[in-house]
């Protein structure tokens, strides 16, 4: 008998997936410098050109002027980040500026040159395209533009009188600014400010370096090759003494990153006379500066600057440039760079609000660095091991910490402050009076009914929720039951009814089993306990800013409504309206049975439910036991009894446990008593079992097929467990008060796992989010995939993991990522973001598939085309390829190509392989891909390609591309499902086909071929769904091949499911 493994696809995508990723970005030499002439721009063409590099990068560049000089001219600053309309949390600025001196003009013109290198060769280069998506950069080509109209190219002094040098009032700029070692130079009169006095010039530097929170800055000037840092001024003579800042080591090695990457400077002798050992040195020891602007910046901000002097001459001719460009191209952008070491964080108040101006202190060092309105900082460290707290007015101190550096990605540290309570005083007015409601033992702060509901009273209890607290909460019904009864969820969230990147996605469904009541009574409860107490209760306050959550209390209300109280375990109300288990009628992964092979109305809607969110956890509330059960529910059938774990079982532990060891009792794994009416023998031993920790697997207690916690884990991003609340299935209505006690800290616990592991959106090299993009664990055989906004949440256990994003079209990319240990929300969390660049069809042609231009044609082929291609290729390699089209009758009915070594020669010890397409003729996806894959087959036969070498040598490939004509009546190819009437996949079902027409014949000759060509293996490829099935064999080859290519398909659920191609594996099956 042969075996069959079934594909179905839509259009291309098998022959893209898991392959196309990997292709090498852009080489340096072929990065963009067409821009780098031998030119000084002046002014006027300053402002066109960054004008027009905002229009041609809108999302990438924004210009604007921070003042003017003394003349009107605007002092400039073009802005490069990835989305510059606004800077993402913690990401750091980064500033040059140039042209101080207005006679010093090489870094002017190097600051042109870097604008247009960042944009153009955004997402060509990977470090540059990194750069810009991670750090917000500034570049001020002058600061001093009226002096540089005033100085003269080839001039390697400023003139006698420094007019150039000086800004238009003849004021030196870099002598200008307030030092904090000279008082004289703070010009602070009675009455006065600091900014008094001033140049413009500097009056605005100093207002934007105040205002905004730069992290790293360089100053670039000329007249000598030397990179030179702080403190300029504060030594007792005027030079030879070095004036060492708190953070000197640090600024040795920020300076020795511009000079060691400048085959000039690293020397310490690019100009006559001039020393400097490893090409930096401390300014006060070279020559004192009072009132220079790099001192300004880290006395008086959060800004790390040093001044890199550029060129012996400084304002060389214009020839000279490029070569100035090539010395500081790699030590410019390797300085940027350094913003990210160190560490960053937020700071803020135990209800998660930023605080601003919060001081961050690394003990044994005398300098402090301060948090933004946004609760950011950033503070540069070298690698090794701090000791560092934080402190705010009106908040008590952090508790120091330990934190070690390392090289590299800056280490995140974040900060909680609590408030001080200090005496504010008594208001004293008779007319305020302050109440403080009383939370009662039950948690809530209005008196609460514990009662049944039944559709209408549960009805009416969320509508009047809703309406009381409208800015929590949305009710919405996403179906109807049988009977037209509303499939209510109300989904609690601050700011509810849109999807965040930030808050990850969970469902509570109850009620499945519609006689299992505790779960809908416990979830109506919830959305009380959470309405009531957001704002009130800070962890609840903490949750609903933090997460969405959906809650739908009742999944089968037309079951409730004949359910009866007090039944302890029967069945009358169990199953809906037409007498259906809903926990037994989803697609199951191992059996389709008569319970799951239709979807009943209340599963449909829960699955396209599943499929439009992208839920990250879920729990699903039954009753009849005490126990939390994980994945899988099943096995296959030759599987041994026992576990049947999935690929994320620790995870599933993990959930299990959290809400059972937050139980009273389930965590005990105590069974159910056995109740005096009895029960059945099988089902005594299912529901009075212990369970260790009161956690199960679901195969291990006992089968389910088709039930919901499996297809949410294999179908969709969403880890489900399902929880046994008691062993009562509908309680008497007094027993309500303990069931809630004892569930509440469970439901809320398991809430909080839901940001246990990663999450972090997925963008391209140009900032757009990336959906259903690929996220891969290794080890881990279970992916996940990205909302529509590129977001993604991936729940794991603590551990180091490597973690890997694909994405058709874009270079995949692998991080490392350790999760740690933390039982508090927010603990055991990582955000990890990737930015993909992009791939092309003509590189990855290149790289996997022999350059065959031919198989990236987007277009379907009508019969006659398609027979002519494939008997091409037996034109090209006679020796491997023989075409089959008219040697018999049934080659005359059904073309095929045969290929494999030494065609002719006996073929009986070889693997006959059936690789059939387009046997409906609504499904063309087959032809097309069995062409390709026959190219890519001969070509890699050609080239000598040994995977393909082995192939042919021990097997013969039957390629059977187009099976059914009636393809080309098909005249609307914008149809993704055409109808399509007497196709030959249904009419080989039919029995006592008579030779009378055309499609008859077909259909026998395939049926005849089938019979007579012994093939051990057949492969058809469809499409209408994205899955993989097979026949059965002794030692389960062909279902592990099967699983390990639908490993590699997006998952996705098709609104149309397409059976055809079962039933035909079905019929080849029985009759073969």
């Amino acid at each position: 008998m042969a075996h069959i493994s079934i594909i179905y696809t839509v259009p291309f995508m098998i022959l893209f997936v898991g392959i196309i990723y990997g292709f090498a970005i852009n080489s340096e030499n072929k990065l963009e410098e067409n821009f780098i002439i031998p030119h000084y721009t002046h002014y006027e063409e300053l402002q066109q050109l960054f004008n027009s590099l905002v229009q041609k990068y809108p999302n990438l560049a924004k210009v604007f002027s921070i003042g003017k000089s003394v003349e009107g001219r605007n002092l400039l600053v073009l802005e490069i980040s990835e989305n510059v309309k606004e800077r993402k949390l913690c990401e750091p600025m980064v500033k040059y500026v140039a042209n101080m001196h207005g006679d010093e003009a090489v870094g002017r013109e190097l600051l042109v040159y870097l604008a247009q290198y960042l944009l153009y060769n955004y997402g060509k280069d990977e470090r540059i395209t990194k750069l810009i998506n991670n750090t917000d950069i500034y570049l001020m080509p002058s600061m001093n533009p009226d002096g540089f109209e005033k100085s003269e190219e080839g001039k390697c002094e400023s003139k006698k009188d420094f007019s150039g040098r000086e800004n238009a009032n003849h004021v030196d700029l870099n002598r200008n600014f307030p030092d904090q070692f000279d008082r004289r130079t703070n010009h602070l009169q009675k009455g006065g400010n600091i900014l008094d006095g001033r140049q413009n010039e500097t009056v605005a530097m100093m207002t934007w370096i105040a205002t905004e929170p730069f992290v790293l800055s360089g100053n670039l000037h000329g007249g000598a090759v030397v990179a030179s840092y702080p403190y300029d001024s504060g030594s007792l003579t005027s030079c030879c003494t070095e004036s060492k800042s708190p953070d000197d080591e640090l600024f040795k090695y920020l300076a020795h990153t511009y000079a060691d990457n400048h085959p000039q400077m690293r020397t310490g002798r690019a100009c006559e006379s001039d020393v400097f050992q490893g090409g930096v040195i401390n300014g006060a020891y070279w020559y004192e500066v009072i009132g220079g602007m790099q001192d300004f910046n880290y006395a008086r901000s959060n800004a790390f600057e040093i001044t890199f002097e550029l060129s012996c001459c400084k304002y060389p001719n214009a020839s000279e440039m490029p070569e100035y460009w090539k010395l500081n191209k790699e030590s410019l952008i390797t300085y940027f760079e350094q913003a990210h070491i160190g560490i960053k964080g937020l700071v803020r108040d135990i209800d998660g609000q930023p605080i601003e101006g919060a001081t961050i202190i690394v003990h044994g060092i005398n300098h402090n660095v301060s948090s933004t309105n946004h609760g950011e900082y950033w503070r540069l460290l070298l690698p090794g091991t701090y000791y560092i707290h934080a402190e705010a007015w009106g908040y008590r101190p952090s508790e120091p910490i330990n934190v070690i550096v390392k090289s590299g990605e800056p280490t995140i540290v974040n900060f909680t402050l609590k408030q001080d309570n200090y005496d504010q005083g008594e208001l004293k007015s008779d007319k305020v009076e302050e109440i403080i409601k009383s939370i009662d033992k039950y948690g809530f702060l209005h008196s609460t009914e514990f009662k049944h509901h039944n559709y209408i009273a549960m009805e009416k209890y969320l509508k009047e929720l809703n309406l009381n607290y409208p800015n929590i909460t949305r009710l919405y019904s996403i179906g109807q039951s049988i009977k037209k009864r509303q499939l209510y969820v109300m989904e609690i969230t601050e700011n509810p009814g849109k999807h965040s990147k930030n808050k990850p996605e969970i469902k509570y469904i109850g009620n499945m089993h519609g006689n299992e009541v505790v779960g809908r009574e416990i979830l109506l409860l919830l959305l009380k306990y959470l309405c009531e107490n957001f704002g009130n209760d800070k962890r609840v306050t903490k949750i609903l800013k933090n997460v969405r959550l959906h809650v739908m209390p009742s999944m089968n209300p037309d079951g409730y409504e004949i359910s009866k109280e007090g039944d302890v375990d029967g069945i009358q109300g169990r199953t809906n309206a037409k007498g259906v288990d809903l926990n037994r009628n989803f697609p199951d992964q191992y059996e389709t049975n008569n319970y799951n092979k239709k979807q009943e109305i209340e599963t449909k809607a829960v699955m396209n439910w599943i499929a439009s969110i992208p839920f990250v956890l879920s729990a699903n509330f039954h009753g009849g036991a005490l126990v939390a059960n994980y994945p899988y529910d099943n096995k296959p059938e030759y599987a041994a009894n026992g576990e049947n774990p999935s690929p994320d079982d620790k995870v599933f532990k993990a959930l299990a446990l959290a809400y059972s060891n937050a139980h009273p009792r389930m965590h005990l794994g105590e069974p159910c008593p056995s109740f005096s009416n009895g029960r059945l023998n099988s089902e005594s031993n299912m529901l009075e079992k212990s369970f260790p920790n009161g956690i199960t697997n679901g195969a291990a207690w006992y089968s389910v097929n088709g039930g919901m916690q499996d297809y949410n884990y294999i179908h969709s991003n969403d880890f489900e467990i399902t929880i046994e609340v008691g062993c009562t299935k509908f309680p008497n209505v007094t027993e309500l008060p303990n069931y809630w006690l004892q569930n509440r800290e469970p439901l809320l616990r398991l809430i909080e796992m839901s940001r246990k592991g990663i999450h972090g959106v997925v963008r391209s090299s140009i900032g757009n989010p990336i959906p259903h993009a690929k996220i891969s664990i290794e080890g881990i055989k279970h992916d996940i995939y990205a909302a529509n906004d590129g977001d993604y949440w991936r729940l794991l256990v603590p551990g180091k993991y490597n973690v890997t994003v694909n994405a058709v079209g874009y270079e995949s990319q692998m991080q490392t990522v350790t999760i740690s240990n933390g039982v508090n929300f927010g603990e055991g969390e990582v955000t990890l973001d990737f930015t993909l660049m992009r791939d092309d069809p003509e590189h990855w042609s290149s790289a996997y598939d022999f350059r065959l231009m031919a198989n990236l044609q987007n277009v379907y082929l009508k019969n006659a085309e398609l027979s002519a291609r494939f008997s091409q290729l037996e034109s090209h390699q006679p020796n491997i390829a023989e075409f089959l089209a008219g040697e018999s009758l049934i080659n005359m009915a059904i073309h095929s190509l045969k290929v494999t070594n030494n065609i002719g020669a006996p073929e009986e010890n070889k693997f006959h392989i059936g690789l059939i397409g387009g046997l409906f003729a609504s499904q063309p996806i087959g032809r097309e891909i069995l062409l390709r894959l026959a190219t890519h087959i001969l070509m890699g036969n050609q080239i000598g390609d040994p995977p393909i070498e082995r192939i042919l040598n021990n097997s013969v490939l039957h390629f059977i591309p187009g099976i059914d004509p009636g393809f080309d009546n098909i005249f609307n190819m914008q149809d993704c499902n055409p109808i399509v009437y007497d196709e030959i996949g249904k009419k080989l079902l039919q029995k006592n086909i008579v030779n009378s027409n055309k499609l008859n014949k077909i259909t026998n000759a395939f049926k005849t071929m089938l019979l007579n060509e012994g093939y051990d293996v057949i492969i058809i490829l469809g499409s209408g769904a994205l899955e993989v099935s097979y026949t059965d064999d002794n030692l389960n080859v062909y279902e592990n091949l099967a699983k390990n290519y639908e490993h590699s398909l997006r998952k996705g659920t098709c609104n149309f499911l397409n059976n055809d191609i079962k039933e035909v594996q079905n019929y080849i099956k029985n009759t073969i």
